[in-house]
């Protein structure tokens, strides 16, 4: 019975990690590529990013507004613009990605149908079950 629900966390997850892929805010590098099916078993799948996008935790929640200060230079500088030796970041909007793509996996017909599927399949294992038993 366990594969059977196995399955079913393993194809919830990867409608989750493809919703994901569409919802996520920048269109294309590691962030976007990165989101997949960590794990799963009969219980529980994990779905998100590697260690290929570390700064995931920081697009998902967001930041508060913080003080970027040089470490191993003398000034920060991007792209040819210098901006002194500490800077005040006004901060980031959070982009919960992840916790969207669930939650429009689950109010879909895919998950319906999904939920159909491992009811049958359940049924059909307990009614297999159900005949072994009897002919003993």
């Amino acid at each position: 019975m366990n594969s059977i629900y196995k399955r079913f966390i393993f194809r919830v997850a990867s409608e989750v990690a493809n919703n994901a892929k569409e919802l996520a805010p920048y269109k294309t590098g590691n962030l976007k590529r990165d989101i997949k099916v960590i794990s799963y078993n009969h219980k529980k799948a994990v779905v998100g990013n590697t260690k290929l996008a570390p700064y995931v935790k920081f697009v998902h929640f967001g930041t508060k507004p913080h003080i970027i200060k040089a470490k191993n230079k003398k000034v920060l500088a991007a792209k040819g613009k210098i901006f002194g030796k500490k800077v005040n970041h006004p901060g980031t909007k959070a982009s919960p990605y992840l916790e969207n793509a669930a939650n429009r996996y689950i109010n879909s017909s895919g998950f319906t149908r999904a939920k159909s599927a491992l009811a049958n399949e359940v049924k059909n294992k307990l009614i297999n079950d159900i005949k072994k038993a009897v002919k003993l």
